[in-house]
């Protein structure tokens, strides 16, 4: 069902053969014979690709997608007797509770044409998970059948209406207009608009404890600053032999910290910066007895440093709040706005998702008394209810989260509410291919399993290779070379970190499409789920 990567594994099988194959038989013109070992079986197996789309009785044509992930599966199939269309992945993400299949027979087509795509149009097949698979640019095919209008992106739209044709004789030309929607149903179905009225009840007391905003700094940025410059600093400069320039990369490390001093729950990773670099030289100069030191207290310093800023009293507007849900998931709270985040155990295709602070409408803890799923835009359901939770709203988006203390949570939420701000101004086609980039960016693959993932891999591939350039850089100028490469993949890295994340954000303000209807039941005094109860 994968036809499409059958080019690429034909490749990549050639060139394991083509270099295998110089090596042993030790070919003194391998410049000749590499080509020849490496086409040959690329240019068999392209061409079995190609018979296994036309083969007798069952033709394959996949949909068209810009571009294929990796898992992408989707095609229909011409059988014998009739068409058999599968969907699974979509431009996304596999489908969280199996493909969606639909078939025809050849007695249920009616009709058959082409036509261009149209921008904005309805979805051309739901998947199972409740998300709409908008149509791309270019021909589609509409099949009129006797249970109503199909339309399909194919590739080789002609083709395909041309064997279709062939099969069955006498269909006649489709005279279809496309109809035209504001949400193409890629967010998936929202919860029902209209809630039941409800009456508050009284919360718990709401105790917002934790040592004043003072103490926190003190006691945090001196033990991340500790395990981040001290300790690594004094672990090198006690150890004979060992240059003046190492250390230095400690101080570099304290430059990063300072970038970061307003995200605690990064400390611990940034404690571990300069650590590479003083176990090689550790190691170099006889210093073994400070490696266990480093590699258990750097990290353990920063971490306790990052975890001054819980949840409750006396945080400040600019520090970043890490407040874990009871589902796995993280609520990230900024100075100016909300990023939601579902844990890795959830399947890919749904990146996260933020609000302003200041567009927020509703602030309400409450509870339910049964467990609920509550969608999330891009076809997660989260289960909610049965325990206290925080519901949010900034039209049009809602949330429903299973905070542990809701309360304390609303208040530091309010403390932090600013001026509403403008809203990006975004076509539907704009908004798609900006989703479709997003969930191919914390779409992962795990043992099989696709699930949500983050951009910050390009960080520690960053922090790996500007620890070479430093360590080439404490050796001596003859590792010119290395010092340049290393050097040059840091910069490009964390140049491509930042340029994703820039557009990241544009997309995590922008889960919904435009002009999308309100995400369920926003009025405060009604229920977004039944049996809701507000607090007072």
């Amino acid at each position: 069902m994968k036809p499409h990567h059958w080019p690429l594994v034909a490749l990549g099988g050639s060139a394991v053969v083509a270099i295998t194959a110089v090596i042993v038989v030790g070919s003194k013109s391998p410049a000749v014979n590499m080509p020849i070992l490496l086409g040959v079986p690329f240019v068999a197996t392209y061409l079995a690709h190609l018979v296994s789309k036309r083969a007798p009785n069952k033709v394959l044509f996949e949909f068209r997608a810009d571009p294929k992930p990796s898992w992408y599966n989707d095609a229909v199939e011409v059988t014998a007797n009739g068409l058999e269309i599968t969907a699974l992945s979509g431009g996304g993400r596999m489908a969280s509770s199996g493909p969606t299949k639909v078939s025809y027979g050849f007695n249920d087509l009616l009709g058959i044409s082409t036509r261009a795509a149209v921008p904005g149009e309805a979805p051309w097949i739901t998947l199972t998970d409740g998300r709409g698979l908008s149509v791309p640019e270019g021909d589609v095919v509409v099949l009129r059948t006797t249970k109503g209008e199909q339309v399909l992106p194919v590739e080789e739209p002609e083709r395909f209406v041309a064997l279709v044709r062939s099969r069955v004789s006498g269909l006649p030309d489709v005279h279809s207009t496309a109809v035209v929607t504001d949400n193409g149903g890629e967010a998936g179905a929202a919860p029902p608009p209209v809630g039941e009225r409800t009456t508050p009840v009284q919360g718990p007391a709401v105790e917002l404890t934790g040592p004043p905003l003072a103490m926190r700094w003190l006691v945090g940025a001196t033990l991340a600053l500790a395990g981040t410059v001290a300790l690594p600093a004094i672990a090198l400069l006690t150890t004979p032999g060992v240059p003046w320039i190492a250390p230095v990369f400690a101080a570099v490390a304290g430059v990063v910290w300072v970038l970061n001093r307003n995200v605690p729950r990064t400390w611990g990773r940034v404690a571990l910066l300069p650590v590479p670099v003083s176990v090689l030289w550790l190691i170099g100069k006889g210093g073994y007895v400070w490696i266990p030191v480093l590699l258990v207290l750097c990290p353990l310093l920063g971490y306790l440093g990052g975890r001054m800023f819980r949840l409750g009293a006396h945080l400040g507007r600019n520090v970043e709040v890490r407040v874990p849900l009871r589902d796995g998931a993280s609520l990230y709270v900024q100075r100016d706005r909300l990023v939601h985040k579902l844990n890795k155990s959830h399947d890919g295709g749904v990146h996260p998702r933020a609000m302003w602070l200041g567009d927020l409408t509703l602030i309400q803890p409450g509870t339910s008394p049964d467990l609920h799923a509550w969608p999330v835009p891009g076809g997660i359901r989260m289960p909610v209810g049965n325990s206290p939770m925080l519901r949010l709203v900034a039209r049009p988006q809602q949330w429903i989260l299973p905070a542990t203390r809701p309360g304390e949570l609303a208040e530091l939420i309010r403390s932090r509410q600013g001026t509403p701000t403008q809203p990006t101004s975004m076509s539907y086609e704009e908004w798609r291919k900006l989703r479709s980039w997003a969930v191919r960016q914390t779409t992962a693959n795990r043992r099989g399993n696709y699930t949500t993932a983050g951009i910050g891999w390009r960080l520690l591939a960053a922090s790996v290779a500007a620890n070479f350039a430093w360590s080439f850089l404490s050796i001596g100028p003859r590792f010119w070379v290395g010092i340049l490469i290393t050097a040059a993949l840091t910069t490009g890295l964390l140049a491509d970190w930042w340029r994703v994340r820039e557009r990241m954000r544009v997309a995590e303000h922008h889960v919904l499409p435009p002009a999308s209807p309100d995400w369920g039941e926003i009025r405060a005094d009604h229920a977004p789920i039944p049996g809701w109860q507000p607090w007072r």
